[in-house]
């Protein structure tokens, strides 16, 4: 393989490996933000309880430090769909609380 290759799939590594660590941190913040809402937040706001966020959101981090942590450090399918989940908390759940005082 000729120098410029190799340059190019390493550097595509390390992209993919930022990607990773970027995705990894939006699934933290997104599972710490649920721990830090009351149960009776996600009741008042009419969608589902603080144990399915919990579940899921702590799944996508257990499926983002996997996606770090393996070589090469791509997020494939699992790491997308991770990604997802806390994306649409973050947009989606996260306002509704805010806006009915969902804070401890």
């Amino acid at each position: 393989m000729s120098a410029p290759m190799s340059f190019a799939v390493m550097a595509g590594d390390w992209l993919f490996l930022a990607l990773a660590v970027l995705a990894l941190l939006v699934e933290v913040w997104a599972f710490a933000d649920v721990l830090r809402r009351s149960p009776q937040a996600f009741e008042r706001v009419g969608g589902r309880p603080k144990s399915f966020w919990l579940l899921l959101t702590g799944i996508a981090v257990v499926v983002g430090v996997l996606s770090v942590l393996t070589s090469r450090g791509g997020l494939g399918l699992f790491g997308l769909a991770a990604v997802c989940v806390a994306s649409v908390y973050l947009a989606g759940t996260r306002p509704d609380l805010d806006f009915y005082g969902g804070r401890r």
